[in-house]
């Protein structure tokens, strides 16, 4: 039986490999499979080099800051208000601001030491740090390290300073605030759900102000110019702001000697919430005081 040419039609030898008259191959050829760990091997540079390149978009990606420049008064204080901030951030609705010993490169860390993040644990959500204002002493000492913190939602961070303010001269001092998106909404959760959790255990014994000085009280915590009474409600503010920093990393750094007490009353016409702890920090109390140093 003759063999022909697939390709010419011309007879072929018998065990040809090719045709000797169109030079075709006549062998079936079938694609050969890549191995899989090649294709994963493959895989993983390729994801190597699109995680590179978002991390190298988020590094050099240029930042939205705003300069805003702030006068200091006669007495070398510089008072921070949401009015003024308005001016250049138009959808602000509150401000948070403070000098920080904290030297954190985590937002969060300053957002839960806020005044607004007080407000929203303490009122589980209802209330926010809307008429809030800061003042720091720049006169006095210019290396001042300062958070400010933006906010146009009560979870939504629009903006934020962290650092030392620079001089300009002229008792002026520059912030430049760096613009973000950030909804902390699960942050806040996180601290509402601990919150919740323990803070009536530290508020459970209180200590009269006559008791103070046998309380065994070596170190103290203060609370906010929150309370307007003896009697401390249960959403005031200043409870989430003693009780984070009871269980906080930088509790002994917080505290203050007993006997300093009185350099920390409150303003006049208002209570505030102190925390009392024995010489090994250990928590003995709480008892409120007013602007006299009297108590309930």
């Amino acid at each position: 039986m003759e063999h022909k040419c697939p390709h010419c039609g011309a007879v072929l030898p018998e065990e040809a490999s090719f045709c000797p008259h169109c030079a075709q191959s006549l062998r079936t050829r079938e694609a050969a499979a890549v191995p899989a760990h090649l294709w994963r091997k493959g895989l993983k540079w390729v994801l190597a080099l699109v995680i590179v390149a978002a991390v190298c978009a988020f590094l050099f990606w240029p930042s939205k800051t705003t300069p805003v420049v702030f006068q200091e008064d006669e007495n070398g204080m510089v008072k921070v208000t949401p009015e003024y901030l308005e001016e250049f951030f138009p959808t602000l609705t509150c401000v948070d601001f403070r000098t920080t010993t904290q030297t954190s490169d985590n937002i969060d860390d300053y957002l839960v030491n806020s005044f607004q993040m007080a407000q929203l644990v303490s009122s589980r959500g209802t209330e926010s740090a809307v008429g809030d204002y800061g003042m720091y002493n720049a006169g006095n000492d210019s290396n001042n390290r300062v958070a400010l913190l933006l906010f146009d939602g009560n979870t939504h961070l629009m903006g934020y300073f962290i650092g030392s303010p620079t001089s300009l001269g002229d008792g002026k001092w520059q912030m430049d605030v760096v613009s973000c998106d950030y909804d902390f909404t699960e942050l806040y959760e996180k601290e509402l759900a601990a919150f919740e959790g323990s803070w009536e255990d530290d508020f459970s014994t209180y200590i009269p102000s006559e008791e103070i000085a046998s309380s065994g009280a070596v170190w103290f915590l203060k609370g906010y110019n929150t309370a307007q009474g003896p009697v401390l409600r249960e959403d005031d503010a200043q409870i989430y702001a003693l009780w984070h920093t009871l269980h906080g990393p930088e509790l002994e750094r917080q505290c203050r000697e007993i006997e300093r007490l009185a350099e920390f009353l409150p303003n006049e016409g208002r209570w505030m919430c102190y925390l009392l702890l024995d010489r090994d920090y250990n928590l003995l109390g709480y008892t409120m005081l007013d602007y006299q140093g009297n108590g309930g």
